[in-house]
Formats: structure tokens, C-alpha cells, sequence
């Protein structure tokens, strides 16, 4: 039986419970040997204002997932120097299991544009994009897969806004990940 590879890609400029949740449902729905999760290093298409240092994002993706045995932090976007595009870390990645089946996994959002990615027809043809769906976006043209799931209604960016106001978090983050944002006083 072939190799079953998630890549589950994003900000997570905080990692909150929502994307947690994802994770593990996509673990679960795809039957998944294995989830890379990677925090986007110098996003192609994202401001970047309190964008946190990658350091930080991939600390917190792994205190999060740090007893989940299928989940993998990644920091291969990180590291580079250049322009974060999804199709070469799809490469990199099926470089490491050329015989698996692999899955992007995105949200709703990126799937009403996933068209116009860069390489989207190269990359299309090496992976399965799979999507959540996400409040406030409709279905789109393109024919995914997608998992049914609840609608998480939390985003990174209101996380911020209650960080900034010294809100409660604990709804939204995990307590390893809302106090190493304490320790390290992030998003003030």
C-alpha cells in the first residue's frame, strides 16, 4: 500500500486550536501515514505586518503537536531565503516520497484562487488538493476534495487583535502556545 503524505501549509502567525483541528481531521479523513505541517517562510502573497519570525511559528507548531506521532513540523519554508511557493516545497517533499500519494491541504479561501498559483497545473499533477471550508467563502470552480467539517470560526489575525488588547485566549490556543507567546511576548 502507498505512502499517504500531507502538506498542510499556512501562517499560522499564531497556530491556533482551528488549525489543530484541521490537522487532525485531515490525519484522520485521508487516512494520512504522515502530515507535514509548514509554516510559510517569505510569503509570495501575504503582507507581513506582525508576521512573527518563523522561529517562532515553528516553536509553536511543534509544542502543539508535539503527541500527535503523525504530525511533522516542517521547517523547510523557513529556512529559505527565497519566496515561499507551495510547488517547490511540493517538490522537496515528493523528492523525500516519490512513491506516495500526497495531499496539499488548504482552506476555502486559497481555493477560490488556487488557479492562479504559481505552477498549479505542474503541481496539480502531483498532488491532490484537498480543502476545508471556511465562513464567509463559497464553493468554488475547480473540482477538490474537500472534508466536511465544522466551520472553526477563529482566525489568526482576531487572535492578534485580542492578544493586542490582553484578551483571553484560551478558547483559541492551546496553553503551551498561548504561554510561549506570553514568554516571548509576541504580537504586542
Amino acid at each position: 500500500m502507498k505512502e499517504k503524505i500531507g502538506i498542510f501549509g499556512g501562517s499560522f502567525n499564531p497556530l491556533h486550536k482551528g488549525h489543530i483541528k484541521m490537522a487532525n481531521l485531515a490525519i484522520e479523513k485521508l487516512k494520512l501515514d504522515r502530515l507535514y505541517i509548514i509554516p510559510v517562510g517569505n510569503p509570495c502573497h501575504k503582507a507581513t505586518k506582525n508576521f512573527v519570525d518563523g522561529i517562532h511559528r515553528i516553536n509553536m507548531i511543534k509544542l502543539a503537536f508535539q503527541n500527535n506521532p503523525k504530525a511533522y513540523p516542517c521547517d523547510l519554508e523557513i529556512k529559505s531565503e527565497r519566496l515561499s511557493y507551495t510547488y517547490e516545497t511540493l517538490l522537496e517533499i515528493k523528492s523525500k516520497h516519490p512513491n506516495a500519494i500526497i495531499y496539499t491541504i488548504i482552506g476555502e479561501d486559497s481555493a477560490e484562487y488556487l488557479h492562479k498559483w504559481r505552477n498549479y497545473d505542474k503541481m496539480n499533477e502531483l498532488c491532490e488538493f484537498v480543502y476545508f471550508k471556511r465562513k464567509g467563502y463559497k464553493s468554488h470552480p475547480l473540482d477538490l476534495l474537500h472534508i466536511d467539517a465544522p466551520l472553526f470560526n477563529v482566525s489568526s489575525t482576531m487572535i492578534r487583535e485580542k492578544i493586542s488588547k490582553n484578551k483571553p485566549l484560551g478558547e483559541y490556543l492551546t496553553p503551551e502556545v498561548e504561554e510561549y507567546i506570553k514568554i516571548n511576548k509576541l504580537y504586542k
